[in-house]
């Protein structure tokens, strides 16, 4: 059975970048007030007729609610047109309601309070790279600050923002799906007969590597509880830094050692 629910952490990616940089000031929502339902084809004429825009120049989809449409631009002087004249665009005999897209336009807020240096033993080589380790620290709710330079090949050390540094496993496995295969090429006598079609492969060859994620500096800067006759209360003033260090051991789940070849 599948569970109803799940929460995990998008890793972010040099590409999700780039298409943030390409919808910045380039795209809207828009949501017909009342509550109007019309198709993309009639919100396309509607902003060429109104606004000028030829339809090469935009494009018109179904968004994902709470709106209705999702409208982007080749130009920013055309999204910044809609903008400005939202009060008085209509289509289908009803108002829209136009937003700017930004980031964070459909989330809810949340953070990541605290910042650690982890140390990660066992990565296979071809995943000593930034998306790689991001996409790791992703999958345990954290993300990637800064990978430090390494002294070795064992310990890969980094710093990174966590959501809850007690929620990091001290032992994790990590799957790694096998490369795609180069394409067959065909030998001459082959080449001389019609090729079969491929077949549709059963399964995808995966690799599974075990980890030891070694947490060992954490800094939190919350809010201090205030003792005495404000006891219960926060204050915000009372705003404090506390560094917490962990002794770690390279072989060693943490919490075990010493181990025989050093800190991790």
């Amino acid at each position: 059975m599948r569970p109803d629910s799940g929460r995990i952490v998008i890793a972010r990616t040099a590409g999700m970048d780039a298409l943030e940089k390409q919808l910045y000031g380039r795209a809207v929502y828009v949501t017909m007030e009342g509550g109007v339902r019309l198709t993309a084809k009639a919100l396309l004429d509607a902003l060429q007729r109104q606004c000028g825009i030829q339809p090469m120049a935009m494009k018109v989809e179904v968004a994902c609610p709470p709106y209705r449409f999702f409208v982007r631009f080749d130009s920013v002087d055309d999204c910044a047109q809609v903008v400005y004249l939202k009060p008085l665009l209509r289509c289908g005999g009803a108002g829209m309601s136009v937003r700017r897209w930004c980031w964070d336009a459909r989330g809810t807020p949340g953070k990541m309070e605290y910042k650690a240096l982890v140390s990660i033993e066992g990565l296979p080589e071809q995943a000593w790279e930034v998306e790689t380790v991001n996409n790791v620290l992703a999958g345990v709710g954290g993300r990637l600050e800064e990978m430090l330079p390494p002294t070795d090949h064992w310990v890969l050390s980094v710093t990174a923002w966590l959501q809850d540094p007690c929620a990091i496993p001290k032992s994790l496995t990590v799957v790694l799906p096998a490369p795609t295969p180069p394409p067959m090429r065909p030998s001459s006598d082959e080449a001389a007969e019609s090729p079969s079609p491929p077949r549709s492969p059963t399964m995808k060859r995966t690799q599974e590597f075990n980890l030891f994620m070694h947490v060992k500096e954490v800094i939190d800067r919350g809010r201090v509880l205030i003792e005495g006759p404000s006891d219960g209360f926060y204050s915000d003033e009372e705003v404090l830094t506390r560094r917490h260090t962990f002794r770690t051991w390279r072989g060693k789940i943490d919490g075990i050692g010493p181990g025989d070849h050093g800190y991790a």
